[in-house]
């Protein structure tokens, strides 16, 4: 296992140079295009569809249509086509190296492209489940570490989630998925160095790893225990160092907002990096397995013995071309990102404002959930507000609950709209927070609003079952007999909800509660301000909602790095479970830098 782990590192060593140049220029180049060709197709079929905004209300019918279905499929062919010509550049390069042959970024690329239509071919259609079943394995690191920066697919990603229940069974889909592809893998190099076709190359790449399929296991365990390894101090050397120059260069009062601009396009980077490190060591060692246990073919003619021929190719020779055509791709590249990030830079010319600081579900810290005990913390604490969630009862009582049942909260095994209102108040809301509020009640909104008039004012958020479409006007009316209305707002997810409160009630200010932040919200007219989750939030959907005299709202902020962040982007309010470091952040207690170390930590989102 030594000498396979040596040779892998041979092989990468010799053409190191190529390899990385070719590595970066082109996940780099293949990772921004995907991205547009992505928010393209989405704001596209948005249109199509008439949809002015993508929300969870209408996520499932938006990607059910035809058109997004062809869009995100024809997509998805083309990235894999991408990760084809990458995969089959990478293989060709560690085959020059096994050879002691040198091999030049250009040449990659091209070689690359030329076995990959060859291997389209001869495979025909069959190569898309070649490739497609291969690549988990192969860009799990890239997945992992980017999917965040496709909106789109980590919505999907997180509603995935939560629909499939218990989560280990997602797991082991995800487990037999991974496993799968790990064996497919050595079908690549049969597929593209040995030309056969898809599912012959399968199964040659199933019989290589059987015959040592102990000591692959082993390499590729002990292989990624070191890719790791690199990953993660090359994180940490990357933060230190950019910390450090930000605390040499930049003012006092700007260096948390650049420290963390930074490190937002350090974690990207990081990604692409992590994808990177995982495709070469994990191709390089196939690529030395295969090699040992198969002769190699014919090899394969240099790209300059094809173009030669050319005079003005000659004169100026094979490496100075390599060298400048690299250079000028570079060039071009960093000239786009260095333009990207100017973009994005806005935040230092934000004005803070009046922002606003919301408890979370009644202040959820320090106290049980949606409780008055964590309403009176939320006071205590400072909060300008607490968003608290109502629902109904089965005999129509409002009380306050976040989920439809009461087993996390109250330990009772039953859906809210299944107990009436005696038998809720029976139950120990406390005891699973702590033993100390042990007989804690579940409050209704009455009582709560008595409870905060003059003290604290409200975010009610309105859950929808189902089986609470009345609620509305039971809401409307007890603020209304508890002359509430100046003292609160309203918030859903549901947008019908906000319309119906509009209707019989236009003095109540409404939030739409927004899970993505897609398309335009110009056509959200029932909502007076926009509470939508902090991952999403960024520069664009905060300079449209104030262009349109309406405030963001940004839920759950709870670290320091993404309150500072949000204040930059000049959000309205932000709904926390601790308002005390939000508070401390906006006083610049704790969010003016202490020195090199505090600033490090704001990198590292400690």
């Amino acid at each position: 296992m030594k000498d396979i782990l040596k040779k892998t590192w041979a092989v990468i060593k010799y053409n190191m140079g190529s390899l990385v140049l070719f590595e970066i220029g082109y996940r780099i180049a293949v990772f921004f295009l995907m991205m547009q060709l992505v928010h393209g197709a989405v704001n596209f079929s948005l249109k199509q569809q008439n949809f002015s905004y993508l929300t969870a209300e209408n996520y499932g019918q938006f990607l059910a249509s035809p058109l997004c279905i062809f869009l995100l499929f024809g997509i998805l062919i083309l990235l894999l086509f991408f990760f084809l010509i990458e995969v089959s550049a990478l293989l060709l390069g560690f085959q020059y190296s096994y050879q002691r042959r040198k091999l030049y970024a250009s040449d990659m690329l091209i070689l690359g492209i030329k076995r990959s239509i060859a291997f389209l071919r001869h495979s025909r259609f069959s190569w898309i489940f070649c490739v497609a079943l291969a690549a988990p394995f192969l860009t799990a690191y890239f997945i992992i570490r980017e999917i965040s920066y496709i909106r789109v697919l980590e919505f999907t990603a997180r509603q995935i989630y939560k629909s499939i229940t218990p989560h280990i069974v997602l797991y082991g889909v995800i487990g037999l998925i991974l496993m799968l592809s790990f064996l497919l893998v050595f079908a690549l190099p049969y597929c593209i160095l040995a030309k056969q076709k898809s599912f012959r190359g399968m199964l040659a790449g199933i019989r290589l790893l059987k015959r040592q399929w102990k000591k692959v296991l082993t390499g590729f365990v002990l292989l990624h225990f070191i890719m790791l390894a690199f990953i993660f101090v090359t994180y940490l050397f990357s933060m230190a160092l950019m910390t450090g120059v930000v605390s040499m260069t930049t003012a006092k009062a700007g260096e948390v907002s650049q420290v963390l601009i930074f490190s937002g396009y350090i974690n990207m980077a990081l990604g692409i990096f992590a994808g990177g490190v995982q495709m070469i060591g994990s191709l390089a060692f196939v690529s030395v397995i295969f090699a040992r246990f198969r002769v190699p073919q014919k090899e394969e003619i240099s790209i300059y013995e094809l173009i030669k021929q050319y005079s003005w190719y000659v004169k100026v020779g094979r490496r100075r071309m390599a060298a400048f055509l690299s250079v000028l791709f570079l060039l071009f590249e960093g000239s786009y990102l260095w333009v990207l990030a100017l973009s994005h830079d806005t935040s230092l010319g934000t004005l803070m404002g009046d922002m606003g600081i919301t408890a979370h579900r009644g202040g959820a810290l320090m106290a049980p959930e949606n409780t008055i005990s964590a309403l009176k913390s939320s006071i205590e604490c400072g909060a300008d507000m607490a968003e608290i969630d109502v629902q109904e009862t089965k005999d129509g009582a409002l009380i306050l609950l976040h989920d439809d049942s009461l087993k996390r909260t109250a330990g009772v095994k039953k859906n809210v709209w299944e107990m009436n209102l005696a038998e809720i108040k029976k139950l120990d809301a406390g005891t699973s927070f702590h033993e100390r509020y042990r007989g804690e009640k579940i409050p209704t909104l009455e009582e709560v609003l008595n409870f905060c008039e003059g003290r604290l004012d409200l975010n009610i958020e309105i859950k929808y079952n189902g089986k609470n479409k009345g609620i509305v006007n039971k809401v409307v009316r007890t603020i209304r007999e508890a002359g509430f209305q100046e003292h609160c707002v309203v918030t859903s997810m549901n947008y019908q909800f906000l319309k119906q409160i509009k209707k019989i009630a236009p003095e109540i200010r409404t939030g739409y509660i927004m899970t993505m932040t897609y398309g335009s919200i110009s056509k959200v007219s029932e909502a007076d301000f926009f509470s939508a989750k902090y991952t999403y939030v960024d520069e664009g959907f905060v300079q449209e909602a104030h262009a349109l005299g309406k405030e963001v709202h940004a839920w759950t902020v709870n670290y320091r790095g993404d309150v500072k962040r949000m204040m930059d982007m000049g959000v309205d309010n932000i709904i926390t479970d601790d308002p005390v470091i939000v508070r401390k952040v906006q006083n610049q207690e704790s969010g003016s830098p202490g020195g090199y170390l505090e600033l490090l930590s704001y990198a590292l989102g400690i």
